[in-house]
């Protein structure tokens, strides 16, 4: 009896002796999110080239390039005199007519003269109104100011200069919002959607991330790139962040609702293909997989696995599938 219980004990002994000792990992099932970092130069969401509405000879102009402007701030005064003159006679022959037509009214009422003379004094009003209202919009023009807050790149004319109707005067760009134009591959662009969160990092203002969303996905890219333009917005309420600055823009985007992830070094690549060995009962299983995108020290994989499967990730380099395993600890 003492003999048969030798026996027992000795070959219990060498089963554990000659189990390998692995560590493993649960496989996992959750979305799968790819992070991939682009670089693009920033822009300000509102850029404007301001044109002269009338024309005349710049008498004033209070501001410089480089200096910031409320909406509405005087850029320029231009002089007209002409015009000018024209604006009072418009205003004389309008009082001139608003008179006749008054007394050719009274003169109606009485029956005096006819319906059509009425009629003709009307439109006589009606056409030195018309005008006298044009020529005072030219010369209230001659005042050109800032059309919203911004930051002037460029004054673009100088006092004595001749400015014509319709001539760019100065260059304005509103940086209170700044937006990175970055370069999609097509893989992804698709994914993108309008609103998606992003992170923008601008080494020259030390790196720090700003909160930033997608407010333009174009439908036209690049062919030789296979690349489409996305606008990421960001806020620049202090006016750091100027134009063309390089930028990285972080993103994340799901590429698939439920992914089965195994740890990376449960992975084992060979001239057969890919493969996963799943402690299953003491026992070594190999599973053929095919491997995906990378996530978090995780990779997904396609295969005969479920979550909760126990992946080996330590003691899988010469394991053999049927090979008697021993489980030291789950990898955290």
């Amino acid at each position: 009896m003492r003999a048969l219980i030798c026996v027992v004990i000795f070959a219990s002994t060498a089963f554990a002796q000659q189990a390998t000792p692995v560590i493993v990992a649960e496989v996992r099932s959750q979305p799968l999110r790819e992070e991939f970092t682009l670089v693009g130069l920033t822009q300000p969401r509102r850029s404007t080239h301001i044109a002269s509405e009338s024309e005349g000879i710049v008498h004033h102009r209070p501001i410089e390039s480089g200096q910031s402007v409320e909406k509405g701030a005087l850029l320029y005064q231009l002089s007209n005199e002409p015009l000018s003159a024209s604006l009072a006679e418009a205003q004389a022959d309008f009082s001139l007519r608003k008179a006749t037509y008054t007394r050719s009214s009274e003169l109606f009422n009485r029956e005096v003269i006819s319906e059509q003379t009425l009629l003709e004094d009307e439109y006589e009003l009606d056409r030195a109104r018309a005008k006298l209202e044009g020529l005072a919009s030219q010369v209230k023009n001659l005042n050109i100011r800032a059309p919203l807050s911004g930051h002037i790149v460029q004054m673009r004319t100088e006092i004595g200069a001749w400015v014509g109707r319709g001539q760019s005067v100065a260059h304005l760009v509103s940086t209170d919002t700044m937006r990175v134009i970055i370069n999609v591959p097509e893989r992804h662009v698709s994914i993108l959607k309008l609103g998606t969160a992003a992170s923008v990092e601008i080494a020259a203002l030390g790196g720090v991330p700003h909160k930033g969303r997608i407010v333009a996905i174009l439908a036209e890219g690049y062919a030789e790139s296979h690349t489409f333009p996305v606008a990421v917005e960001i806020d620049n309420p202090q006016g750091l962040i100027r134009s063309n600055m390089s930028a990285e823009v972080h993103l994340q985007v799901q590429q698939s609702p439920k992914a089965i992830l195994v740890h990376k070094d449960a992975l084992i690549r060979s001239a057969d293909g890919e493969m996963v060995f799943l402690a299953v009962e003491g026992k070594a299983v190999s599973t053929p997989v095919q491997s995906g995108l990378a996530y978090s020290g995780f990779v997904a994989v396609e295969g005969e696995l479920k979550a909760g499967d126990l992946a080996v990730v330590r003691g899988n380099e010469r394991l053999r599938d049927g090979q008697d395993v021993r489980i030291l600890r789950k990898h955290q």
